[in-house]
């Protein structure tokens, strides 16, 4: 299911295994487990996930009931959150498939970590010419450290927004860490697009060469 999901197993672990988490850590495996088992169902099932009904599928339904059973007895703000992601991250796996689940995840708290690595569909690459400029906003440490995300965007405005303007609000913020990079890409190397509202296009970390704080 990890490798369906294309989730990197290893960020869950390691979140859960946090001190902080330890009192509701086998609370945590004991939900992706029940989670896991009620999407297999489902699709076992061989019913049609119905997208604009407006009515929860059978696993979507039965993962939320399961957690907010856990999460209603949860004070902690912390621990709250990383249960809620876990929720969100196979709730959205239920309701449409790997695509809900990258295209919805959530990026402002932790989060499982999500690896595409091969295209999604369905998408609109055909649509982006043979070589991109590509943008991304993100912490100054990335580009240091050389270890970029594979969400990236054809759009200069919207990449200033995810640097400077989106995560403002949270407690880490500091803008002068804060930093645009921006590179030359092959289309024949995208994973997936969208050109629409964020104009995301997703890379393959390891095809990106040249990466260059954007001046």
């Amino acid at each position: 299911m990890s490798e369906n999901m294309k989730i990197d197993v290893i960020s869950i672990e390691s979140k859960i295994s946090e001190p902080f988490f330890a009192a509701y850590k086998s609370i945590a495996i004991e939900s992706i487990h029940a989670f896991i088992e009620a999407i297999k169902g489902f699709e076992a099932s061989g019913k049609k996930r119905e997208l604009y009904s407006g009515v929860d599928n059978e696993a979507e339904e039965y993962i939320n009931s399961y957690a907010l059973n856990h999460l209603g007895n949860v004070e902690d703000t912390n621990i709250y959150q990383v249960l809620d992601a876990l929720r969100h991250a196979f709730v959205s796996y239920a309701y449409n498939g790997l695509r809900q689940l990258y295209t919805r995840q959530e990026n402002e708290g932790w989060y499982p970590r999500i690896v595409l690595t091969e295209i999604l569909m369905p998408n609109d690459i055909d649509s982006l010419d043979e070589v991109i400029t590509i943008y991304r906003g993100c912490g100054y440490c990335d580009f240091k450290n050389r270890k970029y995300g594979q969400a990236w965007t054809t759009s200069l405005k919207i990449a200033q927004d995810f640097a400077y303007v989106h995560y403002a609000g949270q407690d880490w913020f500091r803008k002068d860490k804060r930093t645009v990079l921006v590179t030359k890409y092959s289309r024949d190397d995208v994973l997936f697009s969208d050109q629409s509202i964020e104009f995301e296009v997703v890379v393959n970390v390891n095809k990106l060469e040249n990466v260059q704080i954007y001046t």
